[in-house]
């Protein structure tokens, strides 16, 4: 099987980034679906899944995010790979363990960071392992998902979010909440693409932009679920 499923959760088109880019080289048959065009897979014969981000909250009262919770857990269920990046990682959250492992934090984390990985990510988890203990990524999310679920085993926080990368217990499903999916240029093109909507949250379009970087230890989550999922 070598179809691999692309739910494309934003509004309108986004620049393509590192993930589009490394797809692209697996020679997978990717099957992309626009999911706020209520486009959606009747089945679940895929190798793969990636659960974009969005601007939307996984909480929102939309048909396409109602619908999107079923046709996840019907994946989960098949035993499908899947990987969620922010918006992602929470309806995968509030999919497989209730919509009440969502929440709205007092404030936005936003800009460059820092996570820091458990000892059992870097070791033994295909997601994480072999990366360094703190890895520098991009953060903006206001959303965040909650870290005390039986059916969560957390794989990396910050002070700031207790719950940065998380594994779901009964299968390879993964969340996170930081962007690893955009190099310098990739992230600048985002920036520029979605300025008034960064603006509107609070944030410094051109600083952000002087802080762009090749986010490439962050860009291995990406090389390692795609050789998970091909392994597979």
């Amino acid at each position: 099987m070598t179809r691999f499923l692309y739910l494309d959760n934003y509004h309108a088109p986004q620049p393509p980034n590192r993930l589009d880019a490394a797809l692209a080289a697996t020679g997978l048959d990717v099957v992309r679906m626009r999911t706020n065009d209520g486009a959606f897979p009747d089945g679940a014969d895929f190798c793969g899944v990636y659960v974009s981000p969005s601007f939307n909250g996984a909480y929102d009262d939309e048909p396409w995010i109602h619908r999107e919770h079923e046709v996840l857990r019907a994946l989960a269920r098949a035993g499908v790979s899947m990987l969620g990046l922010c918006f992602g990682s929470q309806i995968l959250a509030s999919s497989l363990c209730g919509r009440d492992q969502v929440f709205v934090r007092d404030d936005r984390e936003k800009g460059y960071g820092t996570i820091r990985l458990t000892g059992h990510a870097r070791a033994d988890d295909p997601l994480t392992g072999g990366l360094p203990e703190v890895v520098p990524i991009f953060h903006w999310h206001r959303d965040e998902v909650r870290a005390d679920h039986p059916d969560m085993r957390v794989l990396a926080s910050s002070d700031a979010c207790a719950n940065q990368i998380w594994r779901w217990r009964y299968g390879p499903v993964w969340g996170v909440q930081p962007h690893p999916e955009f190099d310098r240029r990739q992230i600048i093109n985002w920036f520029d693409g979605n300025r008034r909507q960064f603006e509107a949250d609070g944030l410094d379009h051109d600083q952000l932009v002087r802080q762009a970087d090749d986010n490439e230890t962050a860009g291995r989550l990406i090389d390692n679920f795609l050789s998970y999922v091909r392994r597979r």
